[in-house]
């Protein structure tokens, strides 16, 4: 079913999906950064206009603006997860598409939530990144269409300004969608040229737009600083680009960019083996090399799978040790080569290369800078995992252009409703109690204060494990940036613990 016209339902799902992230998020306590860009740090910042701070200009003016209302922060987050998830499902022009996407997104890992979700700062600039990077991809996604509507190849005056716009912001909010958008931007005008032998005047003004903010990102005197790795907390390549890549890709990318996705793989590999049963039964090809290749690639990818999901079974809380970690690794390579392998040949026989081309190549690009910087954390991958997202929902829409599957859509709209309910009932459960606890030992904390008291204990979070930087512990830097942003006197000493003593 696509999604020409708008009805009821369709206005009421997304009702109660802005209503629920909304509920949601006003549980998600300020954390770690929040701290300062909510207090005098923040506002300091501001006032040099983030020099020798970062360029991340309009996620910094973000952050600033939601660390002082929960109201607001609450808005956004509701705002731009439904917006993706609307936006995914414009791509996709089927209604299924709302249910693969709200169900893969509720099944983000657990890292990458707190990070890039439920922390303030991480979401100013990595869900709201990919958000207003969605816009474009919707704004050209049908030029990659089979047979394209013809008349949307005119050249435009009134989008310009707003993609100017678009593209300095898409520039100007974190690093390595800054780049992608760069990229983004010139590939697409090439690819029109090359097909259609035009050059559109809308996408020359969106390419303008990433170039200008691009220029004024990186012209912050801290990417200086960095490049010279004389930052102190963020780097470029210093034993050389090669080593650095291979030691972010064995420390942290392979895992967090793809093995971590436990769900989405699992899902994907499903829908790989649907593909690849209806092919067999459909083509006489399927006994061929091709089909062979097709076969290893489906046995690669269910070798991984199954080790990924022993492995965050029973290692999910255990240090690896380096053997472990190189052939998980080579794994991940093998594994990822499969995919794309499958997917291009399935693309290429079932009729949408250039989609599927697109994506696997914007889920690649999107993570490629992060081979070269340190340090890098769960939250840079939120971007990549939206887009392995729309990669899964055009693998979904091979099967649902090209073959009659006996399965009754009202039972997997069930199943995925279920699923999404489920999950948001645990995630309020889980939230409602760190909430409560929040304000619970902030109150506490004042009434010491008020009452005279210089040392004082401050209780740890439940469910630590899904919030990032949640409790500042003495000495450290989040006790004074934690003081400042709830106004506690910086004579106090906070002495975090998991009981109180008295």
């Amino acid at each position: 079913m696509n999604t020409k016209g708008i009805n009821f339902k369709d206005i009421a799902k997304y009702a109660i999906c802005f209503v629920t992230m909304f509920a949601l998020s006003w549980l998600f306590p300020y954390t770690g950064d929040d701290w300062a860009w909510g207090s005098q740090i923040g506002l300091d910042r501001l006032h040099t206009w983030f020099d020798n701070y970062s360029g991340r200009y309009v996620g910094n003016l973000i952050v600033l603006a939601l660390t002082r209302s929960n109201l607001l922060k609450s808005l956004a987050m509701a705002v731009a997860i439904t917006g993706i998830i609307l936006l995914l499902e414009r791509l996709i022009k089927e209604r299924w598409s709302f249910y693969v996407s709200i169900v893969l997104l509720i099944c983000l890992p657990k890292a990458v939530l707190r990070q890039a979700v439920v922390w303030t700062a991480g979401f100013s600039n990595y869900v709201t990144s990919i958000f207003f990077t969605l816009i474009y991809i919707v704004y050209i996604y049908w030029i990659f269409d089979e047979k394209p509507n013809r008349n949307k190849l005119r050249q435009r005056i009134l989008p310009c300004i707003p993609l100017v716009a678009l593209g300095m912001i898409n520039t100007l909010i974190v690093e390595n969608v800054t780049l992608y958008n760069v990229v983004l931007g010139i590939a697409i005008i090439i690819y029109v040229l090359f097909r259609y032998h035009k050059v559109l005047i809308q996408h020359v003004c969106y390419f303008a737009g990433t170039i200008c903010g691009t220029a004024y990102m990186f012209s912050n005197s801290v990417y200086h600083s960095i490049s010279s790795n004389a930052d102190g907390y963020r780097s470029v390549a210093k034993g050389g680009i090669i080593s650095q890549a291979l030691k972010n890709y064995f420390d942290v990318i392979y895992k967090e960019y793809f093995m971590n996705n436990i769900v989405l793989n699992l899902f994907i590999l499903c829908v790989c083996y649907v593909i690849y049963v209806n092919y067999k039964k459909q083509s006489v090809e399927s006994k061929n090399k091709l089909g062979k290749v097709l076969a290893v690639c489906l046995g690669i990818m269910t070798c991984y799978n199954a080790w990924s999901l022993f492995s965050y079974i029973g290692l999910g809380t255990v240090t690896k040790q380096t053997l472990l970690i190189v052939i998980e690794g080579s794994a991940t390579v093998a594994a990822g080569i499969s995919l794309i392998i499958f997917a291009l040949i399935m693309a290429i026989h079932y009729t949408n290369f250039w989609r599927i081309l697109f994506v696997a190549c914007s889920v690649l690009c999107m993570a490629a800078p992060l081979f070269a910087v340190n340090p890098i954390g769960s939250r840079c991958f939120f971007p990549s995992y939206v887009l392995f997202v729309l990669f899964a929902e055009e693998l979904c829409r091979i099967v649902a252009d090209n073959f009659i599957i006996v399965i009754n859509e009202k039972i997997l709209k069930r199943v995925a409703v279920t699923i999404v309910g489920v999950g948001m009932v645990f995630y309020l459960c889980i939230f409602a109690s760190v909430y409560r606890a929040d304000h619970q030992r902030i109150s506490y904390i004042r009434d010491k204060v008020s009452a005279g008291e210089k040392k004082i204990e401050i209780l740890h979070l439940p469910y630590e494990s899904y919030i990032w930087t949640p409790t500042p512990n003495k000495g450290e830097i989040w006790e004074k940036r934690y003081k400042l942003f709830y106004d506690i006197p910086q004579n106090v000493t906070l002495n975090s613990v998991w009981v109180y003593s008295k």
